[in-house]
């Protein structure tokens, strides 16, 4: 009986889909950058959210990469936008906004848009992948 669970757990997890992580780095250039560790299935999914205004840091995983605790609202992302709020770490208030618009040309895509923190500013980003 054990061999058949132990082999039946064994098939379960190999039927897990793999999840493909990533990263999406947007800046200004100018010392703001919201980085975001990615993982793709059916949608996004946002496995740590890392904001900097200068030497100001904001962290969704503070115990691991330190800085003040944020969380993640809620994210969306297709083939032409990417939309995330940023909340506070007990999710009361949304505190930060980013809106990335996608656009692709033959082998070509960039992508950009705007980034706001409350008491922080608002900050046009770029988010194209490096070439």
């Amino acid at each position: 009986m054990k061999r058949v669970l132990l082999l039946a757990a064994g098939l379960l997890a190999s039927a897990v889909p793999a999840m493909a992580t990533g990263e999406i780095s947007c800046g200004d250039g100018k010392g703001v950058g919201v980085d975001l560790l990615v993982g793709h299935v059916d949608v996004l999914s946002i496995s740590r959210v890392v904001v900097t205004v200068g030497d100001k840091v904001w962290s969704s995983t503070p115990e691991s990469w330190p800085g003040t605790p944020i969380a993640v609202g809620q994210a969306f992302e297709d083939d032409r936008q990417l939309v995330l709020d940023i909340t506070d770490e007990g999710v009361s208030e949304i505190i930060g906004r980013l809106r990335v618009f996608k656009a692709s040309e033959g082998e070509t895509t960039v992508a950009g848009g705007v980034f706001s923190l409350k008491g922080e500013g608002a900050f046009v980003v770029d988010c194209s992948e490096p070439e």
